[in-house]
């Protein structure tokens, strides 16, 4: 079955040009100018991907795909973002969304090639599994972490990064790799942030159980950090 593509750009021949190279390449296409009308549609026809427009008249591209996300009762959605070369766009998106941006003017080829990436990505990450590692248990799709066994209210960054960190042990985890896991998240998330998230996770481990010595989150200085399943301490 083909998959169906939105683009939502106010720029109406770049539309009609990028909708000829969707068809070229396999996938039905959405196109619109007005995002408003947009919203109305997707909400009761999703699509697989959407290709958005950063700057328009009357809503940025952020802004269309948060009530677009929260219409669909979705965190994140597959999108590909059209910007200028401002500096500050690439860090809004960068921070703030599942997907990807792409400067204007691109390369049909480069843009479609990265589309079909970040849905794949999104595919993957729609898939996660239920952890178990040693007394660590994680149901992401309650979005809950069990430490011997008793709960630990998290934010969802939080436990973005704890999920990140235990689904591969051992794996020393760099902070871009971190930051990719709390993408979709209200806040801009910066490295230091991510310092900041680790020592409010380690400290909820640890009031969890006083008598445990909790030190599964390895840092690894100037690289990032990874879960060790086993103390160092036992």
């Amino acid at each position: 079955m083909k998959k169906t593509i939105t683009i939502i750009d106010d720029n109406e021949s770049l539309i009609t040009s990028l909708s000829i190279q969707l068809n070229l390449s396999n996938y039905n296409v959405n196109k619109f100018i007005c995002p408003e009308k947009a919203i109305e549609y997707l909400a009761t026809s999703p699509s697989d991907g959407y290709i958005i427009d950063f700057k328009m008249p009357k809503m940025n591209g952020i802004e269309f795909y948060k009530d677009l996300c929260s219409i669909l009762g979705k965190d994140k959605l597959p999108a590909i973002f059209l910007t200028g070369v401002e500096q500050i766009e690439e860090r809004v998106l960068r921070h703030t969304t599942v997907g990807d941006f792409i400067k204007k003017p691109f390369s049909y080829s480069i843009l479609i090639a990265r589309l079909e990436k970040v849905m794949s990505y999104f595919a993957t990450q729609n898939i996660k599994k239920v952890i178990k590692l040693g007394n660590l248990s994680i149901y992401p799709e309650q979005l809950l972490i069990k430490w011997y066994n008793k709960e630990i209210e998290m934010t969802k960054s939080e436990f973005n990064l704890v999920y990140s960190l235990a689904k591969h042990p051992f794996v020393v985890n760099t902070r871009d790799k971190l930051l990719d896991s709390c993408y979709g998240e209200d806040m801009i998330m910066t490295d230091r942030n991510i310092d900041s998230h680790i020592k409010r996770i380690r400290k909820k481990f640890r009031k969890a159980n006083p008598k445990i010595n909790f030190d599964r989150i390895k840092t690894h200085y100037g690289n990032g950090y990874s879960w060790n399943p086993k103390s160092i301490t036992q």
